[in-house]
């Protein structure tokens, strides 16, 4: 009998394989805490370049590097707890290291001194910047190899990613919404960062370290180190699972879309729309809402179309939603930023969930293919491209605003943007954005796995 015979489910909602709710919340914290940390930090972008006179350009290169180190560190940590042997399991103590990290890093990250020298300047946020992204690998990657375990249907990992979205999503109002609220309450400029930080980084720990406690009933796979398979034949094998491989195309293209049209979002709600960060606030908040209040349908979806169907559906309306906001400027109606908010969210709900959804079916895919539990390895590679998209699109975004002739600051100075450097804000935020959402639907449409058999569309069981 073949491996994917023999796993095959009998039952798609056997009772044994339903997560308790309980689980599948604390298992979502953890998104809610990475979110924030990875929202937050987009932050620190403008940070480098309105407070350390670091030039947008130099800025975004810096950031970018930053995450293709993480990336490339992302598969090893993967490896690693693919291969630990532990009383409490292969993944957790890596989420008890990393939040600590977490929450560490932040708040250094937002109170590095201000320094004279360009040359330190550069050193020194590069080194954080490597520290920050070695925290979050830590964690995330670990994290993410923890859904393949924890249940072997498709439509429970759906639900699991439902609760992942929506943790996302309260990640976002905490990175977005409470960090430039925190700023402002803190009488903002450098001083209110810096107390920011501080806050935040506290809350992160918290949220994470609730994450490892509350994991600790998930089901948990020990496997002998003497069928350990090497780091090289591992990534072999995910180079030839065409599902992964296709998901990671769209996933690269998808974070590249969400990483530019964030990293904007600080300058366009201030120099664009002419608003305080009390409205940044607003947007991530409004963003949130619709996310949350979406799930329900995208689940639905996912399961009635399939979720290839269902993701090209998703990022078509948020597609149009994020070039809608090309004509505002100076003036915009509070109503309408709310509007255009809570309709972001109702198609970022779908196309996050749903990809997300996606890797474990994967793993899975693989594993009945061929055997080996390599679940790190492949959630490692998936984390690793998710750090390459946002180091395309943060470096994008200093690159062209550079373009544009977007003028740094040092300490918080004010200084008047050109009508040039305006138009760039807009076009990363709603253009740029855009192209790149419509790439990553362009190669989601060849994705092959049918997750109701877990077989390639179009192929016989058994021969895939």
């Amino acid at each position: 009998m073949s491996i994917a015979k023999s796993w095959f489910p009998a039952s798609p909602t056997a009772k044994a394989d339903r997560l308790p709710l309980s689980l599948q919340f604390g298992w979502g914290l953890g998104t809610l805490g990475l979110t924030a940390f990875m929202v937050g930090s987009y932050l620190l972008l403008r940070f480098m370049t309105d407070y350390m006179a670091m030039p947008p350009a130099l800025a975004g290169t810096i950031f970018a590097l930053a995450k293709i180190y993480d990336g490339v560190a992302d598969p090893i940590f993967g490896a690693l707890s693919d291969r630990a042997r532990s009383r409490i399991g292969r993944r957790r103590p890596f989420l008890l290291a990393g939040a600590i990290a977490c929450g560490l890093t932040f708040m250094l990250a937002f109170n590095a001194p201000i320094v004279e020298s360009r040359g330190a300047a550069i050193a020194m946020l590069a080194g954080l910047l490597m520290l920050h992204a070695t925290s979050y690998a830590i964690f995330a990657v670990p994290y993410m190899a923890m859904p393949a375990e924890m249940t072997d249907d498709p439509h429970q990992r759906s639900k699991l990613m439902s609760f992942r979205t929506v943790n996302g999503s309260i990640g976002n109002l905490v990175g977005g919404s409470a960090t430039a609220s925190l700023i402002a309450y803190f009488g903002g400029g450098l001083a209110g960062h810096r107390a920011m930080g501080i806050v935040i980084g506290l809350l992160l720990f918290a949220i994470l370290f609730a994450c490892f406690l509350m994991t600790s009933k998930a089901r948990m796979r020990e496997v002998d180190a003497k069928s350990h398979v090497p780091y090289l034949q591992q990534m072999r094998k995910a180079s030839q699972n065409r599902p992964f491989m296709v998901l990671q195309g769209a996933k690269l293209m998808l974070l590249s879309a969400a990483a530019l049209h964030t990293a904007s979002a600080a300058f366009f709600v201030q120099r664009r729309l002419e608003m305080s960060d009390a409205w940044l606030g607003t947007i991530y908040g409004t963003l949130t809402i619709g996310t949350v209040v979406a799930q329900p349908f995208w689940l639905w979806a996912a399961r009635r179309f399939g979720k290839r169907r269902a993701f090209l559906i998703g990022g078509a309306f948020t597609a149009l939603v994020w070039l809608s906001w090309l004509p505002w400027g100076p003036g915009t109606p509070g109503a309408v930023v709310i509007t255009i908010g809570l309709l972001a969210g109702l198609g970022n709900g779908g196309v996050v969930m749903i990809s997300q959804s996606m890797l474990p079916d994967t793993i899975e895919y693989q594993y009945r293919q061929s055997g080996l539990r390599i679940e790190g390895s492949f959630a490692g590679v998936y984390i690793m491209v998710e750090k390459l998209g946002q180091a395309i699109g943060a470096s994008m975004t200093g690159l062209l605003l550079g373009w544009f002739g977007y003028v740094q600051a040092h300490a918080g100075a004010v200084v008047v943007q050109t009508a040039r450097s305006i138009m760039g804000i807009t076009l990363c935020y709603s253009v740029f954005s855009t192209i790149f959402l419509l790439a990553s639907m362009a190669v989601m449409f060849f994705y092959p796995l049918e997750e109701r058999t877990m077989t390639l569309r179009g192929a016989p069981r058994g021969r895939q």
